[in-house]
C-alpha cells in the first residue's frame, strides 16, 4: 500500500491549484506514466520499438525495411502499485515526406475506492487515468541524422478533477559510421512555458554497438548505453544498461537506473528480453521496483510490411 499511495500522491500533485489557473496546470495524473518510463532498458530517445513514437518523436522506417509498422503494449503493476494500461502506435513511411506515427496510450489505477467508517466501499471506484494521443512525422534529413516532431494532447482525471494539456515534442537522433548514437528527445512540451511544463521532462542519450563477432555458436553484437532525464521538480535520472543481440532472433538487455527525488536516491534494476519470429517481434521488460518491491512488467509485440 506504501507505494501505491506514493503513485497516488504522484497523481494528486496536478490538482493542487486548480482554482487559481486551471488552463495553465499540468494534466492531471501526469505522473503515471513514470511508471511505464521505469520499464525501459533502453533510454527513451533511443527506443526502437513499436512504442518508441511514445518516447521519441524521432522514429523513422527505414526505406528498405518497412513502410507499415504496428505495435502494441501492455503495462500491469501488481496490486501493490494497481497501474495498467496500454500504448498502441502506427508508423506509415510516407515516401520522401517522411514516416507518420500516431501514437495512443492510457494508463490508470484500478480498484480506489471511497469509504467512511468501515473498509467497504461506497459509490463506486474513484476514476484515475492518464490517457494520451500523439501525432508525429519524422524524416532523416542526413545521412545517419533522424529528426521528428510531434503534437500531443493528454488528458488526466483523478476523481472529479479533470484536465487536458497540449504539447509539443521534439527528438533527434544521429549515428555516426563508428556505431556511435547520439540522441534527445522531449516529452509532454509545453511550447507556452506556463506551469503545464511540470508534466514535461527533457532526455539525451548515447550508445555504442560493436560489429558483429562469433558468439555463443552464432553472430552477436553487443550495444552499451547511456539516457539521462530531467523531470521538473526532480534530480536527475541515470539509466546505465547493456544489451546483446543474437542472430538478429534473440536480444537480451539489462540495467540499472538511478532516481533521485526530495534529496533521496533510489537504484532500480531494469530487464528486457526480445524474440523475433518473421515479421514479429514479442518482448518483455521488467522494472524491479525499489528493493523488488513494487515491479512494473511490460509486454508487448511489435509487426512491420514491406
Amino acid at each position: 500500500m506504501r507505494v501505491r499511495g506514493a503513485v497516488l500522491a504522484l497523481a494528486a500533485v496536478g490538482v493542487l491549484g486548480t482554482a487559481r489557473d486551471a488552463a495553465g496546470q499540468a494534466a492531471v495524473a501526469s505522473d503515471l506514466w513514470q511508471v511505464a518510463g521505469a520499464t525501459l532498458v533502453v533510454p527513451g530517445p533511443l527506443a526502437e520499438d513499436g512504442s518508441a513514437a511514445f518516447w521519441t518523436p524521432a522514429v523513422a522506417l527505414d526505406r528498405p525495411a518497412a513502410a507499415l509498422r504496428l505495435g502494441v503494449e501492455a503495462v500491469h503493476a501488481p496490486s501493490d502499485v494497481g497501474v495498467s494500461g496500454g500504448i498502441a502506435a502506427v508508423g506509415i513511411r510516407l515516401g520522401a515526406v517522411g514516416t507518420l506515427n500516431a501514437v495512443y496510450g492510457r494508463l490508470g489505477v484500478d480498484g480506489l475506492v471511497r469509504t467512511e467508517t468501515s473498509p467497504e466501499g461506497i459509490g463506486g471506484d474513484i476514476p484515475v487515468y492518464a490517457e494520451v494521443i500523439s501525432l508525429g512525422l519524422a524524416r532523416s534529413v542526413a545521412r545517419g541524422l533522424v529528426v521528428g516532431v510531434a503534437a500531443r494532447s493528454m488528458t488526466g482525471q483523478l476523481d472529479v478533477v479533470s484536465r487536458t494539456q497540449l504539447g509539443l515534442d521534439v527528438g533527434l537522433r544521429y549515428t555516426d559510421p563508428n556505431r556511435i548514437t547520439l540522441a534527445f528527445a522531449t516529452r509532454f512540451f509545453d511550447p507556452t512555458f506556463r506551469q503545464a511544463g511540470e508534466a514535461a521532462s527533457y532526455s539525451a542519450a548515447a550508445s555504442y554497438r560493436t560489429l558483429p563477432s562469433p558468439m555463443l555458436g552464432t553472430s552477436g553484437v553487443v550495444t552499451l548505453r547511456y539516457g539521462a532525464t530531467v523531470t521538473h521538480g526532480e534530480g536527475v535520472q541515470h539509466l546505465l544498461s547493456a544489451g546483446i543481440a543474437l542472430a538478429r532472433v534473440l536480444d537480451v538487455d539489462a540495467g540499472a537506473a538511478r532516481e533521485q527525488v526530495d534529496g533521496v536516491s533510489v537504484w532500480r534494476s531494469r530487464l528486457g528480453v526480445g524474440l523475433v519470429a518473421g515479421r514479429y517481434r514479442i518482448y518483455l521488460a521488467r522494472d524491479g521496483g525499489v528493493n523488488d518491491f513494487g515491479a512494473t512488467y511490460r509486454f508487448g509485440l511489435t509487426t512491420s510490411w514491406r
